[in-house]
């Protein structure tokens, strides 16, 4: 919420700079903020886990990862869901659910931690599809959209910088 609030407000002043025709604050200014959302964009908006038949996809900040579910060989819930492959690697899901707070217990009963629905859908895909043996490897790599949306931001930081050096 505060991450989104923080990059609402900067788009907003860089849009009152224009508005305004101070242009030079605008220049100085955009290459700051779209790194700034790009970061928040990254780190809380994107990271996601994405389930369909033939496998699950975890979108980590900058990396992709892609698990058929034949190659899963556990689903667990720590402080965030891991998928454990056939082959030994750990997958740490950033954009899943976390441990719930217990519930309080009443005087004699122990504290009961209930799975978040989001881990009982994917525990209930992996019972119904591990046997599937389509799909491949587990495949890693980069998260294209991300990178590239960061090297735009980049791209206008230098600008900003530019116009700094050069007094613009």
């Amino acid at each position: 919420m505060a991450a989104g609030l923080v990059a609402v407000l900067g788009v907003f002043l860089l849009g009152d700079a224009a508005v305004r025709g101070s242009w030079d604050v605008v220049l100085r200014a955009v290459g700051p903020v779209a790194v700034l959302v790009w970061a928040l964009w990254v780190l809380t908006y994107r990271p996601c886990i994405r389930l369909d038949d033939h496998a699950v996809t975890v979108v980590n900040p900058l990396r992709r990862t892609v698990v058929p579910w034949h190659a899963v060989a556990d689903v667990r819930l720590r402080w965030q869901i891991v998928v454990e492959t056939v082959g030994g690697r750990t997958v740490q899901c950033w954009g899943g659910p976390s441990l719930p707070r217990p519930k309080p217990a009443r005087r004699g009963e122990r504290a009961v931690l209930r799975q978040p629905d989001e881990m009982v859908v994917l525990l209930d895909r992996w019972s119904e599809r591990r046997d599937d043996a389509t799909g491949g490897d587990v495949v890693r790599g980069w998260d294209r959209p991300a990178v590239l949306v960061g090297a735009g931001a980049l791209a206008l930081l230098a600008v900003s910088l530019l116009s700094l050096w050069l007094g613009a």
